[in-house]
């Protein structure tokens, strides 16, 4: 039966909050993260591509996204598969991470549900990383499938914003595979104890949202992002004047 204490139960449940609710809580209460306005530049982007007679670039930056989530993807196998293999030595496993004076000494099954914690947040973010790949090949049809630009016409819009959206949603998926890993680091502090696993999530989600709204990367693309939009406005305007 496990046993975990009141500290434990805290932590578990910070982290579970944090971990399922980050991507949410950044898209509600941060519209403009970096992440959000990547929505509709990614729009604007198809809007372009509908426009170009010679689209390799465009196909070449998909197979680009394409090939990372890939590699994430088989990389997440190749850990899951090592922690499972760790969680069939725990009886040897076990004292050597606590013969370390900075980790808790905790009862066999709690030290298995610390293994496993990690585990199924990296399964998670495997099957997220697979339905990313499921998704970008959707785009990369609706790409391949794009009339030529001599016969767009009127429906540029739409089906730019179509595209768009697919693309969107795969690549949303794809981060959220990605922040697997991270989120799976913390969990692999509460090896050391519980007030250490809390104080990792809670400084990764700092971290992330740091990175996403007030980092120079967040600012410089908001910049962009600002330019970019009144480049296509003024091209709107000069196409239907």
């Amino acid at each position: 039966m496990l046993s975990l204490t009141a500290p434990d139960l805290l932590a578990v449940g910070v982290f579970a909050l944090i971990w399922m609710g980050y991507g949410r809580a950044v898209r509600r209460f941060a519209p403009h993260a970096i992440n959000s306005g990547l929505s509709g530049l990614r729009i604007a982007w198809m809007r372009t591509m509908l426009r170009r007679d010679n689209r390799i670039v465009d196909s070449s930056l998909i197979g680009h996204v394409v090939h990372s989530a890939s590699f994430f993807a088989s990389t997440s196998l190749i850990v899951i598969g090592a922690l499972l293999s760790l969680l069939s030595g725990v009886e040897r496993l076990q004292p050597a991470i606590e013969s370390l004076d900075f980790v808790a000494q905790v009862p066999r099954t709690v030290f298995e549900l610390k293994l496993v914690l990690p585990l199924l947040v990296l399964v998670d973010g495997f099957v997220k990383l697979t339905w990313s790949l499921r998704q970008l090949n959707y785009t990369i049809a609706l790409v391949g499938a794009a009339p030529d630009r001599h016969e767009v016409g009127a429906s540029l819009e739409p089906l730019a914003e179509a595209i768009g959206t697919t693309m969107s949603a795969a690549l949303a998926t794809f981060n959220a595979g990605i922040r697997a890993y991270y989120f799976a680091i913390a969990g692999v502090a509460w090896l050391i104890g519980p007030w250490a696993m809390m104080a990792t999530t809670i400084g990764l989600a700092i971290m992330l949202v740091w990175r996403q709204t007030a980092s120079p990367a967040a600012i410089g693309f908001g910049h962009a992002l600002a330019a970019t939009k009144a480049s296509h406005d003024a091209v709107g305007r000069n196409g239907s004047a």
